[in-house]
């Protein structure tokens, strides 16, 4: 069994919401959209290879999978003695959600996609990616994502969520970044997983989000069976750390629909 670093506040329930974190960050860019949730019980977890959680080469037999990371979710879970989550991913952190649905679905109550693509990668995209993870094993991870917080961002967010921004991609683990690229090139188009769940998945985006159309999200909502399609105005893809306020409300909204 290996288990993730978690952070799990508020009171205790039978259905925790787990949130899963995107790319190159770690659980820490929730701590925003935490501070909104009160004493709702919150569950967030690193990464492989970000924050305090172990390496993704050590878990199964360490070849880059988001299936690996899955597996640790679930384990956590079980450490945890959770049967059970509201679950939602943003962007890394949707497609992950939507591996692990496909592999558990009986664990995941309902489920909320953020500024996410839950599809495969093509093979143009999957050659960037491993562009991407050579880079970073040469130790220049930060040279591929430090753009970001101009193009990935709303034109109204302000400097300073700017700044926190880029500090936290300057400090990002570049073997882990490696792995983690790799294990995205390496995923399944997970379309169909939405339609595993019975309760209501969101679909959440940034209204300037570039990388996460609401035409894509239609696509997806209609697989579901109890979609809801939520624009977050004047965010782009960052929207926990953009617009924390507001995506605690849809959250806690989303949370409250499965109770």
């Amino acid at each position: 069994m290996n288990t993730l670093a978690y952070k799990r506040t508020g009171t205790p329930s039978e259905l925790p919401l787990l949130l899963l974190h995107a790319l190159p960050l770690d659980s820490s860019m929730w701590d925003g959209v935490r501070s909104y949730l009160g004493d709702r019980d919150i569950l967030t977890v690193d990464a492989p290879g970000f924050g305090d959680s172990i390496a993704g080469e050590q878990l199964g037999d360490g070849t880059p999978s988001l299936g690996a990371y899955s597996q640790a979710i679930a384990d956590t879970l079980d450490e945890l003695g959770i049967e059970r989550v509201a679950l939602g991913g943003l962007s890394m952190g949707g497609s992950v959600a939507a591996d692990f649905v496909a592999r558990f679905p009986a664990r995941v109550a309902g489920l909320a996609l953020m500024d996410t693509n839950i599809t495969a990668d093509d093979a143009k995209r999957k050659e960037f990616r491993e562009q991407v993870a050579q880079r970073a094993e040469a130790g220049h991870g930060y040279e591929t994502v430090k753009q970001w917080t101009t193009t990935m961002l709303a034109k109204e967010t302000p400097q300073a969520v700017r700044d926190d921004l880029d500090a936290r991609f300057r400090a990002l683990p570049n073997k882990s970044l490696a792995w983690i690229q790799r294990a995205m090139g390496a995923r399944e188009d997970r379309l169909d997983a939405v339609s595993l769940v019975d309760g209501w998945v969101y679909l959440i985006r940034g209204s300037q989000d570039a990388t996460c159309s609401l035409e894509s999200l239609m696509n997806i909502a209609l697989r579901a069976k109890k979609p809801r399609i939520v624009e977050i105005e004047e965010a782009g893809h960052f929207t926990a750390d953009e617009k924390p306020e507001e995506l605690a409300q849809v959250l806690a909204e989303f949370h409250d629909s499965l109770s």
